[in-house]
């Protein structure tokens, strides 16, 4: 089973590459690793942690199919980012 900690560092690592390319050239891998990391999250229980993945997930994914705007995805970023932050700032795994 893989740890909060794992998922914390995957999506820090998820979140950085999506930051340094760009989204206009957006790894389609990144939303796999994206959906699969939200698996995991639903497998430790961390419900508010998997909802904001998928709906980072599911805004990329609209973006690169011309159904989303920059403003969408970058409000699940910000989310996401805020969510990663203060879990990493000394909440519990079940916070997470």
């Amino acid at each position: 089973m893989v740890s909060a900690e794992k998922i914390h560092t995957d999506l820090e690592e998820c979140l950085k590459s999506i930051n340094s390319t760009g989204l206009g050239s957006l790894d389609p891998l990144i939303i796999e690793k994206l959906d699969s990391i939200s698996i995991d999250a639903a497998g430790l229980g961390l419900e508010q942690g998997k909802k904001l993945i998928e709906n980072l997930s599911a805004v990329l994914r609209n973006f690169k199919e011309g159904k989303s705007g920059e403003d969408s995805v970058t409000i699940r970023l910000t989310a996401l980012e805020f969510y990663l932050h203060n879990t990493q700032a000394g909440a519990s795994a079940e916070e997470l």
